[in-house]
């Protein structure tokens, strides 16, 4: 693939001057190389139980990142899998098994077989639910800084600040929004979290800004929201008619069963098939609404990020984001994810495509980051590309 840009500006038809074009280029040649280094880390990954994941996720890394050019300088990765198996070991002693420890605790201790659900189990319970959410979105902001940290172009490094339980508390303010507003908060909620994300995410020492504004996403969103409210209806209200009739029947103390088997039998066979029918309609129409929200919600996001004087532009079309994920879909699932460096392929070539960046982006003026020495590694999440 070749590079293209407009240099550093020129005159339009008005005489005015136009911004500079950087348009990304990702190399998709060598997919066999790819392909060959993904089977034999899969080999090493049995042979070690696992183990040698860490060192796997490294070499691919190191074997994607430069694939991606700016112009004509490829990206670079500098973490190591050392860094990310210290950050394994740190997360799974300091967190995963204490709260084994405490789910089992409560497990054998709270519940009573001859009571069934105690208050305190439940209490306890939501509590440990809690703080998963908590770990986990803070997990998923270290995850974030470290391969930020880790990414440099031209020489000069990315950098991350602020704090993890600072992302995890907003992350917990948002979820709690979402919930008690029944849904309808959710873009507010996620621009709230990328702002954090965003704004505290620097290259060269200059910050990235964010306009924090969920407009133009509302519409998309409740689209998808009635959407997921009809098929939670037609799935639910059945199951809820008939055992609301069995439950009155049963407290009647004299219930016509003749009239309830009816009942019973009329749902079984005819209202919970529409229904379930229906169900089915609602689910792909929601689906396919929500892949529309992420459209939106990404070209929103992405063209409001200022860097200096430069701007950034996404605009994929439904079609092709659906082509994407469809096409990624089925050659990891029906390749039992021999295939996966494709995916890798399609989705790198997808971002180059149609990420450009406007403006300049005074590369004198950026300086370099001081490097994260103190970093362990991402943990537990960026081995599976969950952060």
């Amino acid at each position: 693939m070749t590079f293209e840009s407009s240099g550093a500006g020129s005159l339009g038809p008005t005489g005015e001057k136009e911004l500079a074009t950087h348009k990304l280029s990702f190399d998709t040649t060598g997919a066999g190389g790819l392909i060959g280094l993904h089977v034999v880390n899969l080999i090493f990954m049995a042979l070690t139980l696992m183990v040698y994941r860490f060192w796997a996720l490294t070499r691919v890394r190191r074997a994607v990142w430069p694939r991606m050019r700016l112009d004509g300088s490829p990206l670079e990765y500098a973490g190591t899998g050392l860094e990310i198996f210290l950050g394994f070991l740190k997360v799974f002693i300091l967190i995963l098994l204490p709260y084994l420890f405490a789910s089992n605790w409560i497990n054998a201790n709270v519940l009573d077989p001859q009571l069934g659900l105690d208050p305190a189990f439940f209490a306890l319970y939501l509590l440990l639910g809690i703080g998963a959410v908590f770990l986990l979105s803070a997990a998923r902001f270290l995850a974030y800084r470290y391969r930020v940290n880790r990414t440099q172009w031209r020489g000069i490094r990315g950098s991350v600040g602020g704090a993890a339980y600072l992302y995890g508390v907003r992350v917990l303010v948002c979820y709690f929004l979402i919930l008690i507003s029944l849904g309808v908060l959710k873009p507010w909620a996620d621009i709230r979290i990328q702002q954090y994300r965003i704004e505290h995410t620097k290259f060269g020492g200059r910050p990235l800004a964010f306009e924090a504004t969920a407009r133009g996403l509302w519409l998309p969103y409740l689209v998808f929201l009635a959407f997921y409210l009809g098929f939670l209806g037609c799935f639910l209200v059945p199951y809820l008619t008939l055992f609301g009739e069995v439950i009155a029947a049963s407290l009647s103390g004299n219930p016509d069963t003749t009239t309830l088997e009816l009942n019973t039998k009329n749902i079984n066979h005819a209202a919970i098939d529409i229904s379930f029918g229906l169900a089915f309609v609602f689910a792909l129409c929601a689906g396919l609404a929500y892949l529309n929200y992420l459209v939106v919600f990404w070209k929103n996001v992405v063209g409001k990020i200022r860097f200096g004087r430069a701007r950034f532009s996404f605009q994929p079309t439904r079609w092709q984001v659906f082509c994407l994920f469809l096409g990624n879909a089925l050659i990891v699932n029906l390749t039992f994810w021999l295939l996966l460096p494709i995916a890798w392929l399609r989705k790198g070539k997808f971002l180059a495509r149609h990420l450009v960046i406007l403006g300049e982006l005074d590369e004198d003026e950026l300086v370099q980051a001081e490097f994260d020495t103190g970093t362990t590694g991402e943990g537990f999440l960026g081995d599976f590309d969950l952060a």
